[in-house]
């Protein structure tokens, strides 16, 4: 058989078939039937036990969904209390609205940030990378990892 699945591998179905082939079907034991009936008999009926043992009375059912009813209409309760009691507690003012945030927000512009800084022309830049002489940097990099590689 295949380790995978249990299943007959395709020499042993061939070996199956001619067997069948040869010296026909092989008959159940007598008392196979009678054994296989009493174990559905006792599974179904360990099976009624633990039903029994597990079942909730149908009041049950309707006392907790009445108590899940009551907490939904608490929480709704509550809810409604809080947004009318919270516009008359004392100190708390009225809510802005989003055009007096943004009223009050100073917001600057991009140029005036960038202005405050000292930004370096193209040219600049050039020169600068011209005065560390950079080919001769690439050299010292390429010695440095030739000198890794070789060792």
């Amino acid at each position: 058989m295949s380790k995978d699945y249990e299943y007959l591998s395709d020499s042993e179905l061939d070996k199956l078939i001619e067997n069948v082939e040869k010296e026909g079907l092989v008959n159940a034991p007598d008392d196979f039937m009678s054994e296989v009936l009493s174990n559905i008999e006792d599974f179904s009926e360990h099976q009624k036990i633990a039903s029994v043992d597990n079942h909730r009375p149908a009041n049950r059912n309707i006392l907790d969904y009445s108590i899940y009813c009551m907490k939904v209409f608490g929480s709704i309760a509550a809810a409604i209390l809080i947004m009318v009691m919270v516009p008359f507690i004392k100190g708390v003012e009225k809510i802005p609205d989003k055009e007096e945030v943004v009223a009050q927000t100073t917001v600057i512009p991009r140029e005036e940030i960038v202005s405050r800084r000292y930004v370096r022309s193209r040219e600049e830049v050039l020169n600068e990378t011209d005065k560390t002489e950079g080919p001769a940097f690439i050299d010292d990099i390429e010695n440095w990892f030739s000198s890794f590689i070789s060792r």
